[in-house]
């Protein structure tokens, strides 16, 4: 068969003698750990501030617990962190460079089962941990700079082929120190797991400069100046017929890290499956996954489906979590060959009376199962009965799922076991049509905008669709399809009601944002136009009744005589006349008092300001300004006039101090919280906290001044302001939804390991 691979240029390039080799080796080693020490360091500073928002983005109680923990194991540990991930990466690249080059190895052997034994779990888990967050980083990767380092350090180590196990400074072998840096933590799996997740970014984005340093490094050495693309005919040794041969000297530990080269017989298949139904003690050699033994087998469907059950059925309990892992990325682990198991007949004839008969599936179903209708199944059925069952298990105890879809989803059991039996890429694939439907039931039915009361239109309607699909499916898929289609119309009609609604709330809501600007722009002029001796009585007209007309005009985009402009000017004169006036005022004064007195009463008829309080205005103002005349005509000399009005004029005085900050508040600048709520776009989703349970809501409008947010569900709506919401967030009684996975997404993870991501 063909195969692309790299080969070096036509031009001459460094030819390295052992010791020249050795000595570019350990130049590349100090350069990577100097860039990936500087890295980690960087991603020391800032994880914490990561994990606090996932803390707010994650709605499951144990995960936010977890990444709680990871916080305060960072804060204790940040620089053993940094000391662990140091050494061992100088461990990894060193044991990898010593290791013995098995991938240019041409001759094999057969291996002895007696050399092998299962992996402990929770190697596994930190394998595929350490193998999905290297695949991560590579994605991400300039693949020329990637395939430079595989091609120049290959040469280097005389390994024209240097596969990524070998190669001392590939993503798994940064990933492998990094991970073992975090298990100098004394915490459980699932904090360490955290803070591996957490450092990936950083990690991923670091490996990339530091593959450019190395490249250039070995150029600037002559190493593979060029690298350039080969297509060449690699032999097969599968065509050949047999099974590839173990070299002379080596030995069966070193064979079985060959992992998918070498095929396990059927007979050494079933005799490990009979050691292990015997409890057989593991013998020392280097582990062999159940995943490699199974899924590199040489045999026919017949074959392979004996040996899998063997395997299931009499292996210990961690074989069936290694295959459910399996059924979850069966590219993964090269399972696509068991995946075509074909279904049992008998079993599928039974399910198939059973949704017919069955009208209501009691909740917990499937744990009721009659024992004879497993035993007659394959037991990869049987063990794809068990995960279905973990599947629903976990649906009916979500708690942000309510009770009435809960009760509809409870009746698909039956035929997701069927569909999950009949299409195996169920737990691997985002696109089979079942978990399609599920998670779409899911989705409209967590919806805080649909009503979701177990006689309103959405739940009836979906009680049709389920009846139809349970009535309509037997083997074709395209079932599903159809219902996802009706469930889309379904939650789209439900929520165009709460549409209708929430426009009207909206208009309202926006002119009373417009209002709250009009008031505060208002009394912002009026404040700054109030003089120190300023009469009380007219600071207090000012403010409570003369800033309403100033946002009447405001709202209505008055003209003229009662224009916003206008209505400051009076302001502005009913100030200056009860303020001190020289002699020569007096005139003025007395001609623009009737137009300043018809002006105010306009005004005060806009805003519907009672009688008795404009009368006890009018007669003290008219006191004041009798003071003030007579005040002006008594003065002995204008001369130290100007100073003294010129002093009342500069001094200006808040009618109240600004409000202090709430207890506990942060600095605006500085304030986690109200940054999150600026940054939330409509959509989101926050869980209120009262006395009863948390009542979920969507953020479904944003005023136009961003002064207001709209929380929507179907019980009702709330209205607040980013500060508001923010203290809300500070205290404990808001939190944020945040973005989760969908519900088989998450159901998928719980039912096999953390780390499973399946394909789209």
């Amino acid at each position: 068969m063909e195969s692309s691979h790299l080969a070096r240029a036509a031009e001459p390039a460094f030819e390295a003698s052992p010791v020249r080799a050795r000595a570019l080796l350990g130049q590349c080693r100090e350069l990577v750990r100097e860039r990936l020490n500087r890295v980690i360091g960087e991603a020391l500073e800032k994880l914490e501030l990561d994990l606090m928002k996932l803390v707010d983005q994650t709605h499951a109680r144990n995960d936010q617990q977890v990444l709680r923990e990871a916080m305060s194991h960072l804060r204790k540990h940040r620089g053993q962190i940094a000391v662990a991930f140091d050494r061992s990466f100088l461990e990894v690249f060193d044991r990898r460079l010593d290791k013995p080059r098995l991938a240019s190895v041409t001759s094999t052997a057969e291996l002895r089962l007696e050399d092998l034994k299962l992996v402990d779990d929770s190697a596994i888990e930190s394998e595929i941990i350490v193998g999905q967050l290297a695949k991560k980083a590579k994605d991400g990767l300039d693949q020329e700079q990637l395939m430079g380092i595989r091609a120049r350090i290959g040469h280097l180590l005389a390994n024209e082929e240097l596969p990524d196990d070998v190669n001392p400074i590939a993503p798994e072998a940064i990933i492998e120190a990094l991970q073992r840096a975090c298990d100098q933590i004394p915490a459980e799996f699932a904090v360490k797991a955290a803070l591996l997740n957490a450092f990936q970014p950083y990690v991923a984005g670091g490996i990339g400069h530091v593959y450019a340093d190395v490249n250039q490094c070995l150029i600037a050495n002559h190493v593979l100046p060029r690298i350039r693309h080969q297509v060449r005919k690699a032999h097969d040794g599968g065509a050949q017929g047999g099974s590839p041969q173990k070299p002379q000297g080596m030995d069966a530990a070193s064979a079985a890290r060959l992992g998918r080269t070498q095929p396990l017989r059927l007979d050494q298949l079933l005799a490990m499956g009979q050691m292990m139904r015997s409890g057989g003690m593991p013998i020392p050699g280097a582990p062999l996954n159940m995943s490699q033994a199974i899924a590199t087998m040489a045999l026919g469907a017949a074959e392979m489906s004996a040996a899998l059950g063997e395997a299931i059925m009499n292996g210990p309990p961690e074989v069936r979590s290694q295959v459910a892992r399996m059924l979850s990325d069966p590219q993964r682990y090269a399972f696509e060959p068991a995946m075509q198991i074909p279904a049992t007949p008998a079993l599928l004839s039974s399910l198939s009376e059973m949704q017919a008969t069955l009208a209501d599936a009691p909740v917990n179903f499937l744990t009721t199962l009659d024992g004879d209708l497993r035993a007659q199944a394959h037991p990869l059925d049987q063990l794809t009965i068990e995960l279905v069952t973990v599947v629903f298990d976990f649906i009916l105890n979500d708690k942000a799922l309510p009770q009435p879809v809960k009760a509809e989803l409870a009746r698909l059991q039956i035929v997701a076991v069927k569909a999950a039996i009949l299409d195996r890429t169920f737990f691997a694939r985002r696109q089979h049509p079942m978990r399609q439907l599920l998670d779409r039931i899911a989705e409209a039915g967590g919806d805080p905008e649909v009503d979701t009361s177990a006689e309103g239109p959405f739940v009836v309607g979906l009680r049709a669709i389920v009846d139809d699909v349970v009535a309509d499916f037997k083997d074709d898929l395209g079932v599903f399809a159809a219902a996802h289609e009706r469930i889309e119309k379904l939650a789209s009609e439900s929520i165009k009601v709460r549409e209708a609604e929430l426009q009207t709330t909206a208009r309202q809501l926006e002119q009373q944002e417009q209002a709250e600007i009009a008031h505060a722009s208002a009394l912002a002029e009026v404040r700054r136009r109030i003089r120190r001796k300023t009469p009380d009585f007219v600071r207090d007209f000012l403010l409570e009744w003369w800033t309403r007309v100033l946002v009447d005009s405001y709202l209505k985009e008055l003209q003229g005589d009662d224009s916003w402009t206008h209505r400051l000017g009076i302001v502005d004169a009913l100030v200056w006349s009860v303020g001190t006036l020289r002699k020569t005022e007096i005139a003025q004064l007395a001609s623009m008092l009737p137009t300043l007195m018809r002006s105010v009463m306009r005004g005060m008829n806009a805003v519907g300001m009672p009688a008795d309080a404009r009368h006890a205005f009018f007669n003290q103002l008219m006191q004041a300004h009798t003071a003030t005349i007579n005040a002006a005509k008594g003065t002995m000399g204008e001369a130290t006039l100007p100073d003294a009005a010129a002093a009342n004029d500069a001094s200006t005085e808040p009618v109240a101090p600004e409000p202090a900050p709430a207890a506990g508040a942060a600095p605006m600048g500085g304030d986690y919280y109200l940054h999150a709520v600026k940054a939330m776009e409509r959509g989101a989703l926050v869980e209120f906290v009262s006395e009863g349970d948390p009542v979920r809501a969507k953020l479904s409008w944003i005023s136009p001044r961003q002064t207001i947010y709209l929380f929507t569900s179907a019980s009702g709506g709330r209205s607040l302001s980013p500060d508001a919401l923010a203290q809300a967030l500070r205290s404990g009684a808001a939190r944020l939804a945040g973005e989760t996975a969908g519900l088989m997404d998450r159901v998928v993870e719980a039912v096999v390991g953390p780390h499973s991501v399946p394909a789209a």
